[in-house]
């Protein structure tokens, strides 16, 4: 059996397509993380949904988590909420990585996004990242 992991030849291509962040290591982490956030920077949004960070008490002895709420202008009341908890293995990541997924998501579906920064590994290792979302 071949170690290497199999893939429909259509998403193989797909990812071979994409950006590649290269091996996740103690000495490129720092880099990965902030090359993460300026994608997130170039990302074009629309003024139709707010996007507002608030904090929320964390865990018992654990600081406070933010957490970033977009809802559509306008759309008043109670409505569904999709709590989100951004990929990365709690290694990586942030809530701004999803704004567009939320800008697009809160217009068409009516709801309201929450998504949770919570502490990264291995700065913060398990249960840590867990205990925040």
């Amino acid at each position: 059996m071949s170690p290497e992991p199999f893939y429909d030849p259509e998403i193989k291509a797909a990812l071979e397509r994409g950006p590649r962040m290269g091996t996740v290591s103690a000495r490129t982490l720092d880099k990965i993380r902030a090359d993460r956030l300026l994608q997130n920077e170039a990302v074009p949004l629309s003024d139709a949904v707010t996007r507002t960070d608030i904090t929320v008490p964390g865990p018992a002895g654990a600081p406070a988590v933010r957490l970033r709420v977009h809802r559509r202008k306008g759309l008043e009341g109670n409505v569904p909420c999709l709590y989100w908890i951004h990929g990365g293995g709690y290694v990586l990541g942030a809530p701004e990585q999803d704004d567009l997924r939320f800008d697009r998501w809160c217009q068409r579906f009516d709801v309201v996004g929450v998504a949770v920064q919570y502490r990264l590994a291995p700065e913060h290792p398990y249960p840590a990242p867990v205990e925040d979302c």
